[in-house]
């Protein structure tokens, strides 16, 4: 069973599929690495892809550090770093769902050697530092009171979830996200898009950024574009990888190739 030992000591797993070019897929607040097959996008990337499913720290077979500081986003993208160390890439392509995306934008800013191409799915968050970091106790406060119950930190009610994805909810200990809102609430990830420059393709559902965030931000990055997924909140825009797969597929040959 693959794992890699970050240098905090935390080990981190991860399980590889397919081959070519690498790409690491990383979900959000919820869930590990296997959520990507059991939404289908597995089956679709590893025929042209070294698909990396990473079980992000606190998050499936990876350890549960409870300390603070193990949360900081430097640290999740060290991780990743880390991780591609470990499997021997020096470029990869990254996709991130939800928590996933915001730390990929983080990775793209600060160590954009690593990376040829960067995907995310899922609403970027306030521009306004301070609403942002409220948000971020509420949400941290709710998980420590209620974990993941509707009347917490979800709004949607489980019968309107799949099975699959109510077990990775299940399995997660929400003082892994906690912990991570309460670090992350510190970080500016708007200060930093100007410094993002490898090519990203962002997928957000329409009813999750109102506001069109997604596009503000595009804005700032060298080569960046948005696709609107109608009707979709958030949870369904990841859910529905079939809407999602062919533009792309389409991105990552026009930018990394296969």
């Amino acid at each position: 069973m693959p794992f890699v030992l970050a240098t905090d000591g935390t080990r981190l797993h991860f399980e590889t599929a397919g081959s070519g070019p690498a790409l690491v897929l990383q979900t959000g607040g919820a869930g590990d690495g296997s959520m990507w097959r059991d939404a289908g996008y597995v089956e679709a990337l590893s025929t042209g892809y070294k698909c990396v499913l990473f079980d992000h720290r606190g998050h499936g077979l990876s350890d549960q550090p409870t300390r603070r500081e193990a949360h900081s986003m430097e640290r999740y993208v060290d991780d990743i770093v880390e991780l591609l160390d470990q499997v021997g890439v020096e470029r990869a392509g990254f996709w991130g769902y939800s928590q996933g995306g915001i730390i990929g934008l983080a990775l793209g800013a600060l160590h954009p050697e690593r990376l040829t191409a960067l995907l995310m799915t899922g609403a970027m968050e306030t521009p306004d530092r301070k609403l942002h970091a409220a948000e971020n106790v509420e949400g941290a406060e709710a998980l420590r009171t209620h974990g993941w119950h509707p009347d917490g930190y979800r709004s949607e009610p489980e019968e309107s979830v799949p099975a699959w994805f109510q077990r990775h909810f299940d399995s997660t200990n929400p003082e892994m996200l906690a912990l991570w809102l309460d670090c992350e609430a510190e970080w500016d990830t708007w200060s930093l898009l100007s410094s993002v420059t490898v090519p990203v393709q962002m997928f957000v559902g329409d009813l999750e950024d109102p506001d069109h965030l997604n596009e503000k931000a595009a804005e700032l990055m060298r080569y960046a574009s948005v696709s609107r997924l109608e009707g979709l909140d958030h949870l369904d825009a990841f859910i529905r990888s079939d809407l999602v797969m062919p533009e792309a597929t389409a991105f990552l040959a026009r930018v990394v190739g296969h």
